[in-house]
């Protein structure tokens, strides 16, 4: 039984490792080439600008960004100082990053599409948790 929980995980954790990406940066008139460094560039950029904006000033004030995200009209839970300001700074550092990478992106003709809206026949390539399509 024992042995066959831990098959059971391995193959659950080989199948995600392996799976296909939901969603894709898509640019109709670049190449997968292009659009891998369209994306570095644009984590890079994300990156530092995150790096630049979390300061002990700024994130030591303001709730978390999961604080925030309660939809209006509900009751928001008091926000409880981070046992480790560390935390607090990581979580607004991957915000930062998100928002800052997806504009980038935008800003360069990038679409977000989920699997199913790229044209069939469309290279696509995956950088860590990223994915993007192109010719």
């Amino acid at each position: 039984m024992k042995a066959l929980v831990v098959l059971s995980i391995a193959v659950s954790l080989l199948g995600a490792g392996c799976s296909s990406p939901t969603s894709y940066w898509y640019h109709p008139e670049r190449t997968v080439e292009e659009a891998k460094t369209d994306l570095l560039e644009c984590r890079d950029k994300a990156r530092q600008t995150a790096a630049d904006m979390i300061t002990d000033q700024h994130y030591n004030r303001v709730p978390p960004p999961a604080d925030l995200s309660a939809p209006k009209g509900l009751p928001r839970e008091p926000v409880q100082p981070a046992a480790d300001p560390r935390d607090l700074q990581k979580a607004w550092r991957e915000r930062y990053e998100q928002s800052v990478l997806a504009d980038c992106m935008r800003r360069r003709g990038y679409i977000k599409a989920g699997a199913d809206r790229i044209p069939r026949g469309t290279r696509t390539g995956k950088l860590g948790n990223h994915a993007v399509a192109g010719q």
